[in-house]
């Protein structure tokens, strides 16, 4: 059986992860220019304490780094994650707010960028180095009083 265009095997990170030199993969991957956020969303856990991030980039042919910072309703940072060079293209994962609960509007600010080349050191980053991103999203997610 042929993967049809719409098929879900067509767009699988796990055929990347494990055929990596397969020609149809890597015609579909873009340079880290193109690489962009396609997907984000935020939900909040009935504990209020933890909150599922979903995630999906664009294929890319260079894998990125990511930046997420979590602010609660008084612009207080409460949770921050970097993810480096991630090996998939579409990410969930859970995150634990560091502060007591506060109902109302939370922000997620997720960057998306690619690090200057070390000429030294490949694998160094310096972090005195400011770096553009290639791709920011903000969005808005709300923690309400529970009902019980």
């Amino acid at each position: 059986m042929n993967p049809t265009p719409e098929s879900p095997e067509e767009n699988d990170p796990n055929k990347e992860f494990f055929f990596p030199d397969l020609e149809e993969l890597n015609n579909s991957k873009l340079p880290p220019e193109e690489t962009r956020i396609l997907v984000l969303s935020a939900e909040p856990y009935a504990d209020a304490k933890r909150v599922r991030i979903n995630l999906e980039m664009t294929p890319y042919q260079v894998r990125p780094h990511l930046d997420m910072v979590v602010l609660d309703p008084n612009g207080k940072e409460i949770a921050s994650v970097s993810i480096i060079e991630p090996m998939a293209w579409k990410q969930e994962f859970t995150i634990h707010l560091r502060s007591e609960r506060l109902d109302g509007k939370y922000k997620l600010i997720m960057r998306l960028f690619y690090p200057p080349p070390d000429e030294e050191d490949p694998k160094l980053f310096r972090l005195d180095i400011p770096v553009e991103d290639t791709d920011r999203r903000e969005l808005e997610f709300e923690i309400e009083e529970s009902k019980d």
